[in-house]
This record gives C-alpha cells, sequence and structure tokens, in this order.
C-alpha cells in the first residue's frame, strides 16, 4: 500500500474514501470529514479529494451539497436512480414511433421540450452535479473529427439525457428519450464534415458553460442555435438525390 507521503490519484482515491466510510461505520446521512482533513490525511491536494468526491458521486457513493460537504448516500437512493435509468431504458425500447410521424414535426417538439429542460437544469443546477455532464463533453471532444463514429452519436444523445436528467422532471427526461430514439436513424444519415463537427461540440461547449454560470436565457439561445443546426443538417441532406447505381 502507498504511503501517505504518496499522491494518490482521484481514481485511486475513490476506493480509499469507500474504505473510510466502512471502516468508520459511516451510515447514509452522515457527513465525511471537510476536504482539507482528508486531502492531509491521504497525502494529496484538495483539488484531487474534490474530484474524488465529485466521482464518487456520480458512483452513487456520496452526495456532495454545497455548503454542506460530502453525505453518506444509501443503496436506497443509489438504486432507485439505477432503476429509473433501467424504466427510461426500457420506455426507449417498448415505445417505437410510428413510420408515418413527420420528421420535422418531431424535430420541432423536441426543441420545445428540451429549451424548457436546460433552463431548469441552468435554474437548478450546482456545480457539483455538473461532473458527468463535462466528463460526456470531454469524450466527444477526444474522437477525431475526421472519424465516422456511432460513439460520438451516442455520447451525443447522453449529453442531451444528462441535461434532462438534471433538470430533474423525469416525465419530460423520458419524453425526451423517445423523441430522439425516432430522431436518431435520420441523424445517422447526414455526412458529419470536420466542419461540422466542430461547430457541433463548439456548441455542446457553449451550453455547457451557460449550465456552469447558471444562466437560463443563455442556455436557452445555445440549445436553440444547437438543434437548430441538427435541423438544418437534416435539410441539406434532404436537397440532395440518393446516390444512384450506374447514374453519372
Amino acid at each position: 500500500m502507498k504511503s501517505v507521503t504518496e499522491t494518490f490519484d482521484a481514481v485511486e482515491l475513490v476506493g480509499l474514501l469507500s474504505d473510510l466510510i466502512v471502516d468508520n461505520g459511516l451510515a447514509p446521512g452522515d457527513r465525511l470529514p471537510p476536504i482539507r482533513e482528508l486531502a492531509v490525511r491521504f497525502g494529496v491536494r484538495a483539488g484531487t479529494v474534490r474530484d474524488a468526491l465529485l466521482t464518487a458521486q456520480a458512483k452513487g457513493l456520496v452526495k456532495v451539497l454545497p455548503r454542506v460537504g460530502a453525505i453518506v448516500q444509501s443503496e436506497d437512493d443509489s438504486q432507485r436512480s439505477e432503476s429509473v435509468q433501467a424504466d427510461s431504458s426500457r420506455i426507449l425500447d417498448e415505445v417505437p414511433g410510428p413510420p408515418d410521424r413527420n420528421l420535422f414535426h418531431i424535430l420541432e417538439t423536441r426543441e420545445a421540450l428540451e429549451l424548457t429542460m436546460v433552463a431548469k437544469t441552468a435554474q437548478r443546477r450546482e456545480l457539483s452535479e455538473l461532473f458527468r455532464l463535462r466528463q460526456i463533453l470531454a469524450d466527444m471532444a477526444e474522437i477525431p473529427l475526421a472519424d465516422e463514429s456511432p460513439e460520438y452519436a451516442r455520447l451525443d444523445v447522453e449529453f442531451h439525457l444528462e441535461i434532462g436528467r438534471l433538470s430533474g422532471n423525469t416525465v419530460m427526461t423520458d419524453l425526451l428519450r423517445v423523441l430522439l430514439a425516432q430522431v436518431r436513424p435520420h441523424l445517422d444519415r447526414i455526412h458529419w464534415s470536420d466542419n461540422r463537427r466542430a461547430e457541433s461540440n463548439k456548441l455542446h461547449a457553449r451550453i455547457y458553460s451557460a449550465l456552469a454560470a447558471g444562466d437560463a436565457e443563455q442556455a436557452q439561445r445555445e440549445m436553440r442555435d444547437h438543434i437548430r443546426a441538427a435541423y438544418n443538417g437534416l435539410l441539406d441532406e434532404l436537397r440532395q438525390p440518393p446516390a444512384m447505381n450506374g447514374g453519372k
């Protein structure tokens, strides 16, 4: 085992925090020691402890509350979160969109829904709760612009659903999940040029910045620009004739 004079990274520290909870018999609702005390105990910087606590929060181990600190989370809370995600996945699988539904009507509905959700997220957000959203954004940025990556499309969907989760409205989030399932096949057919992908990354980053600032109006503006860019991409695709075998 490393001595306390060595530096642990945030991932290793999550395991040590879990051991601390067990070894000290901390129950759900109990507070962990303050960040500075944990930093001294483990011989790391306060920033490393903060990152570890946010990672632990994303795993359902603790809940980080402003001006309160890290609170041990109950298994029921963690299981409830997993249950909500499982229920949402079932909704996505069990409620396919009718084939005759107008795509652009779906996009208009999605825009109205997401503008409401992103404003709610900006109004109620705590910086500590944006950890997972930021990680999704970082994962998207790591995918080379030239790659036609299914992973990028999956992360894009996760980015929007995470904003929905942070809005606190599970009904809206489930509805958004259904709408995205109907839009996704059309978006997958768009040719994502390097410039278009770079613009998409930029718009996602602007949405995140507005949420981090707690600016609901700016978050709505950035979300509207992002959704309409996708809308225009679909229009551009429709303007082009399909490839014809034997044609010149």
